[in-house]
């Protein structure tokens, strides 16, 4: 690197500045390449170099942000460097600045690579060379970002695909199995007593009969019980005919019946109408995956939970429980699996809300899920 030119070492200048990169054996070359690019205003620190070594470790340490560079020099040749820098930093612009060049050179240069070429008797245009590429730079950079999070995006959405359908699945294998053991076996014992009645009546034996037909009634009326039990699991009539707010309550009181060792404080700080229509369900869905949860497996004797508005609305659930790792409960793409918490998420994210879980070990779980305003 030539004398005087120790920019490179100092990086909080060069945050402040595009970092230029010359090749170039002639100190006054350099300078007026230099020279225009000021007249034009554009801030810069640059370092000069002229042979493939300093040019290998300027790459490196200096880090440029584009690269000007003489074509013919007596040790080292621009096509060199050309090759060599879209090996270490193939996104870095990189011009010509050079004398008389053929047009097939320069076409193949082009091909192999350059961005520009700029003749020195022409260096008027290379301050527009300059910005025009660093543009083409910043909007290759946003393109590509743009592609990374639409595939992102689209991954998450596969993947929220995949278990809302898992979630759907199990969701019928519940109740199916809850129609087969309860309601289904139910039935069947009923109509074995309708069978056992009617023989008893063919036979004469009306007290019998009378008894089956008793066993009968208790049966359909403990089916009609588990019916409903099921049709409030999977939406609570009230949810439509009262709100999202006495539905809360209710299942508040439900579970504070099922889970009597658990004392429930709710909290409500928000009006029925200032509840979307189209989070009313969404709101319910997870409060009773995280209530029943916490039922299930929190070993807590304490639970605060409600939805309130603030500049958003919030839905929260705290329990005094055992508490899990998080680290414990991620799935291979990193989103929080587990005890129900991938269908919690789902329903938050695809109502346009953000999801949101703490926990540790002996400290118990808070979910937060909160939805901007309409």
């Amino acid at each position: 690197m030539s004398p005087g030119k120790e920019l490179s070492m100092q990086p909080n200048r060069l945050e402040k500045h595009l970092r230029v990169l010359i090749l170039e054996d002639v100190p006054t070359d350099a300078e007026l390449v230099e020279r225009e690019l000021r007249s034009a205003g554009i801030e810069f620190v640059s370092t000069r170099v002229d042979n493939q070594d300093s040019f290998r470790e300027a790459l490196d340490r200096f880090v440029p942000e584009i690269i000007l560079a003489d074509y013919s020099l007596p040790a080292f040749d621009g096509e060199s460097a050309l090759a060599m820098a879209r090996e270490k930093v193939p996104t870095v612009p990189f011009i010509f600045v050079t004398g008389a060049l053929g047009e097939e050179c320069a076409v193949d240069l082009l091909k192999s690579g350059a961005t520009d070429f700029v003749l020195k008797d022409r260096l008027v245009r290379l301050p527009l060379c300059v910005k025009r590429a660093l543009e083409e730079v910043e909007e290759k950079r946003q393109r590509r970002q743009a592609e990374e999070q639409l595939k992102e995006s689209e991954k998450r959405l596969r993947y929220l695909s995949s278990q809302l359908l898992a979630a759907q699945e199990n969701e019928r294998k519940r109740i199916a199995g809850e129609i087969h053991d309860g309601l289904g076996q139910l039935l069947s014992s009923a109509r074995f007593k309708l069978q056992d009645a009617v023989q008893r009546v063919k036979e004469g034996i009306a007290n019998r009969a009378v008894e089956s037909l008793g066993a009968v009634h208790s049966m359909l009326q403990e089916a009609t019980e588990e019916a409903r039990r099921i049709q409030l699991d999977l939406r609570p009539s009230i949810l439509d005919d009262l709100g999202i707010l006495a539905a809360l309550s209710w299942f508040s009181r439900r579970f504070q019946a099922t889970y009597p060792k658990i004392r429930v404080e709710q909290e409500t700080a928000i009006r029925e109408e200032e509840v979307p229509e189209s989070l009313k369900t969404v709101i319910y869905r997870i409060s009773q995956e995280a209530l029943n949860n916490i039922g299930k497996h929190s070993k807590a004797d304490f639970v605060h939970f409600g939805l309130r508005k603030t500049d958003k609305i919030e839905l929260f659930i705290q329990d005094n429980g055992q508490g899990f790792g998080l680290e414990e409960k991620l799935s291979p793409d990193g989103s929080q699996g587990g005890l129900g918490l991938g269908s919690m998420r789902e329903r938050a994210e695809l109502s346009g809300g953000s999801f949101d879980i703490e926990s540790a070990v002996g400290k118990g779980t808070t979910i937060r899920v909160l939805w901007p305003l309409a």
